[in-house]
């Protein structure tokens, strides 16, 4: 079953000049049928399936990148260039202040609101991630951004491109973003799949980083476990709340749903770089206002 397959978009995601933060409305079905950019889509990338040993995840390698790291639905890659690509790594949080550098409580990864959007809660878990490895803490520029909707209660997804800077080598990043709903403790799961570049370098490897997105496959019974609250209910009932198969199914087909939506800011990325092909594109991606 895979979890990534309404990113396909990605593939065409180079540096947009457009910027919509992730937790803005979504976009009205209406613009969702802009037309397509006539550009040329590029060749299909070349990728050599890989499982990680405990079952939990494959994924599509192309060649000349490496895996240095599969366990618990969380692979890890690198490319012949500097890129990295890491898909499905999990940050608990708890409900508080964040504190850069500092760990939540009873094993947390860290402290945030709650309440916060998902640009900033994608922010925090980016520098907190760069700050508890000992790097340099990076500064964020979105350049680009679609919330999913129609999503489970409590479950937030956005699709997002990046620039990122005050680091060793400056680079552009792309990817999805979940924060799952809080549990009775005020502990809640995040989920961080993300594929970086160089800057130079980022438009001619997005469509490798995205075939890469895009083939990331996860067995549902890991998404149950991957899904499930930190914080155990005292009675659950059997076969009920986030985590549950019925739950993981419906988040699943939810993604899948917004494939129009995922589609309509590909079509406004190409635009962004190319120009609009038509009227309605330019309407749709907001090139013209009435």
């Amino acid at each position: 079953m895979q979890i990534c397959g309404a990113m396909k978009c990605l593939r065409i995601a180079v540096v947009p000049v457009i910027s919509i933060v992730i937790g803005i409305p979504a976009v009205a079905s209406a613009q969702a049928q802009a037309n397509p950019s006539t550009a040329p889509a590029a060749p299909p990338v070349q990728l050599q399936t890989y499982t990680a040993s405990d079952q939990s995840a494959s994924v599509g390698v192309p060649a000349g990148w490496k895996v240095y790291g599969a366990a618990q639905t969380n692979i890890e890659l690198t490319g012949p260039q500097g890129e990295v690509v890491n898909l499905g790594q999990g940050f608990v949080a708890h409900n508080g202040t964040f504190q850069l550098g500092q760990a939540g409580p009873d094993g947390s990864n860290m402290s945030m609101p709650y309440s916060a959007k998902l640009s900033d809660k994608l922010t925090m878990v980016l520098q907190q991630r760069a700050k508890l490895n000992g790097n340099p803490v990076p500064q964020i520029k979105f350049l680009y951004g679609a919330p999913l909707q129609s999503l489970p209660a409590g479950f937030q997804c956005g699709v997002f491109v990046i620039a990122v800077s005050g680091t060793a080598t400056p680079g552009d990043a792309m990817g999805i973003f979940c924060s799952l709903p809080e549990d009775s403790e005020q502990f809640f799961k995040n989920f961080l799949t993300i594929g970086s570049a160089p800057t130079a370098l980022a438009p001619k490897d997005a469509p490798t980083v995205a075939a890469i997105i895009n083939s990331y496959n996860v067995p549902s019974a890991w998404l149950q476990k991957k899904f499930a609250l930190f914080t155990a209910p005292a009675a659950a009932a059997p076969n009920q709340g986030p985590g549950d198969p019925a739950e993981t199914e419906m988040y699943l087909r939810a993604m899948q749903e917004q494939q129009n939506v995922i589609d309509h800011g590909a079509s406004c990325v190409d635009a962004g770089l190319v120009g609009p092909s038509s009227f309605g594109q330019a309407v749709g991606c907001g090139y013209l206002s009435f």
